[in-house]
């Protein structure tokens, strides 16, 4: 019988030489474990995206997968409502002016009158109020305008009808029973222009005391001022003045520049900063078709109109007014 100890070194030997017939594993076994265990791997990835784009091609012949987003096409934005045409027809309108805006018997009283007795307008439907009044289909309140009528002068006169800023003039634009008119048209200056009064530094936001005025802004401000005070509810419309040319000129005509050395357009600038101060709508003449080298044709003198140059002022002021 074999001895316990013999038995025991006996198995313990049986182990260690299982235990080194494992690990004695050449390195081309272990090379070629591992190359079987990456196929397998590669292997079971393929199936995964072979499976992925069976998945997606089946979602896509189903229809069950979204197009593509389409970028936001913005919406136009809504057009603006068009503003109501004026409605014209029947309203009513005066004038303050000069001798260019007279005609016999339509006339305040009391005023002096140009045509037709002198110039080359000879019927009323020439002049530019009684066109505008007749194309437009306005009714006319009153005509307070007066051969030689300067801006400037004694302000609170009530029967001198050649100061256009005195209570003379400024009273007699209302129509019947005092009714205010729905517009009201100046065209003034031009006189002051042929008399060299000054313009004075008054841009329409300085107030003037009642008097004399001799500065034709100081005269300008205070007319506007007291049309807007008697008829609240008129619209007012300013003129500023076409050119002008050198009085009584035979040949072609030149630009009248006065003693103080200034034009037309001296007095139209003032005339239109002094009306947006008072936030009153300006009709440019000075670009109306009155022109110095046509002088001739649309003017009598180079400073009242012939029926060629009422035209131009008509169109002008129906234009304005028809906005």
């Amino acid at each position: 019988m074999m001895n316990k100890r013999v038995l025991a070194a006996a198995g313990f030997l049986t182990a260690a030489a299982l235990t080194l017939a494992g690990c004695g594993d050449n390195g081309a076994d272990r090379q070629a474990k591992q190359e079987s265990a990456e196929q397998i791997k590669q292997e079971q990835t393929g199936q995964e995206e072979t499976e992925q784009e069976r998945a997606g091609l089946e979602e896509t012949d189903s229809g069950e997968t979204p197009e593509p987003a389409q970028p936001a096409v913005e919406e136009p934005p809504e057009p603006e409502p068009e503003p109501e045409p004026v409605q014209l027809k029947g309203t009513t309108v005066s004038i303050l002016g000069d001798s260019i805006s007279t005609f016999e018997g339509y006339q305040a009283e009391g005023c002096r009158i140009y045509f037709p007795q002198f110039g080359e307008v000879e019927d009323v439907k020439d002049t530019w109020w009684q066109q505008v009044t007749d194309d437009l289909e306005l009714t006319l309140f009153a005509n307070s305008s007066s051969a030689g009528a300067t801006v400037t002068g004694d302000s609170t006169g009530t029967d001198d009808p050649q100061c256009g800023c005195n209570e003379f003039h400024t009273d007699a634009l209302a129509g019947p029973d005092g009714a205010c008119p729905d517009r009201i048209i100046v065209y003034l200056g031009a006189n002051d222009l042929l008399e060299t009064v000054p313009l004075g530094d008054n841009d329409g936001t300085r107030p003037v005391k009642e008097g004399e005025i001799t500065a034709f802004s100081d005269a300008y401000t205070l007319l506007l001022d007291k049309l807007q005070k008697k008829y609240p509810s008129a619209q007012i419309y300013c003129c500023t003045l076409p050119h002008i040319g050198d009085w009584g000129t035979q040949t072609p005509f030149v630009e009248l520049v006065n003693g103080l050395g200034l034009s037309a357009k001296d007095y139209g600038r003032t005339i239109a900063k002094i009306a947006k101060a008072k936030g009153i709508p300006v009709i440019d003449l000075y670009h109306c078709g009155i022109k110095i080298k046509n002088m001739h044709e649309v003017t009598s003198d180079g400073v009242h109109p012939t029926a060629a140059g009422m035209d131009c002022i008509a169109d002008a002021v129906k234009e304005a007014v028809a906005r």
